[in-house]
């Protein structure tokens, strides 16, 4: 979807119902919770909270919801069509855009400006709730460095290639190793330290004196030497 249909989608009044683009939907029901949450949002806080919250459906055993192709960018995971969608809500009249003066690098903060219903599906709109409620207070910075400790960042570090689709899924497989070694674990400690008997040794050097000279007698036979 173009900038313009985008913004011709929103002007006609699809937004407050079900809009096309999903990632459209995603970030308007994201400034929604962000909203009733009180959090405030810019850009780097919106694709940091999006990614959070596709890579927590994924890892949970679901599908990411966000409309985002996420790729390893300059400041972490992040799909330039945020651009295209934030100029069209702004543009719509729903999204207020401003430039935090305070900021020497310029910030530029989003909020919403409209009381509206957010468009996305109820248990994803849970999944970016949650997302919000954990992380929503943290700056820009700091979900920066946090996405950059997922599994998906974590393996586009090491491949060292910037630019690359980032593996969702990376994260489904890291929490099912980490169940199966917890399993484990709690099954070794259910079993217990395993004990020696303290009387199998003399036992065994008992039974090997007792028939030592069975052994010695059929080694000499054996040999032509009997």
């Amino acid at each position: 979807m173009t900038i313009s249909s985008c913004e011709s989608e929103v002007t006609r009044g699809m937004i407050f119902s079900q809009p096309e683009d999903p990632l459209l939907r995603s970030v308007l029901s994201l400034f929604r919770v962000a909203w009733d949450q009180g959090r405030v949002l810019n850009r780097t806080k919106i694709a940091k909270l999006l990614y959070l919250a596709d890579l927590s459906a994924v890892e949970n055993g679901g599908v990411a919801f966000s409309g985002a192709t996420w790729r390893w960018e300059n400041y972490g995971p992040f799909d330039p069509a945020q651009y295209r969608v934030e100029d069209a809500l702004v543009a719509s009249g729903l999204i207020e855009r401003t430039q935090d003066p305070r900021n020497p690098c310029g910030e530029v903060r989003l909020c919403l400006v409209e009381d509206i219903d957010a468009p996305l599906d109820p248990a994803s709109l849970t999944v970016l709730g949650k997302i919000v409620a954990e992380h929503g207070d943290r700056s820009a910075a700091q979900l920066r460095d946090l996405t950059y400790e997922t599994a998906p960042m974590v393996q586009a570090q090491t491949d060292g290639e910037r630019g690359v689709l980032l593996d969702l899924n990376r994260a489904r497989r890291r929490k099912q190793y980490a169940a199966l070694k917890e399993r484990y674990r709690a099954r070794a400690a259910d079993r217990g330290p395993v004990e020696s008997d303290p009387g199998v040794g003399e036992d065994l050097l008992a039974e090997m004196a007792e028939f030592a000279e069975i052994r010695r007698r059929a080694n000499m036979k054996a040999l032509g030497e009997e």
